[in-house]
């Protein structure tokens, strides 16, 4: 896992609270991302509506650009089978990492992914 996850103890609990503001489609985006996870090598399209196909197909386009430890970082934050919060939560108190960094990479990837889907 890159360094630059990791504590450095210049954040405060009042960033972190900033950065899980919720914005109108992070459910979605959420969503778009498990959905892609679970099959992340090729999507099956029969029986898929046109909104999943472009929903896999958005995410698979950032997640083709993401550094592949940042990949490795939200693969286990979005594979725990947990609401997001809590899986940072778990994520950061196993590695060390800090929920900061975390929440600036979920919140960047998401926006990124919501901007490719024109949900924004």
């Amino acid at each position: 896992m890159s360094e630059k996850l990791h504590k450095t103890g210049a954040e405060t609990k009042n960033d972190v609270r900033n950065l899980k503001t919720r914005c109108y489609y992070t459910d979605y985006v959420n969503h778009m991302i498990r959905f892609y996870l679970s099959s992340p090598q090729s999507l099956q399209t029969e029986g898929k509506r046109g909104a999943d196909i472009s929903n896999w197909i958005a995410v698979q386009d950032v997640w083709h650009r993401l550094r592949s430890d940042d990949k490795e970082v939200l693969e286990t934050i979005f594979g725990l089978h947990h609401r997001v919060p809590e899986a940072v939560r778990i994520y950061c108190e196993k590695t060390g990492a800090d929920p900061y960094k975390i929440w600036v990479l979920i919140t960047k990837t998401c926006s990124t992914i919501a901007k490719k889907r024109g949900l924004v």
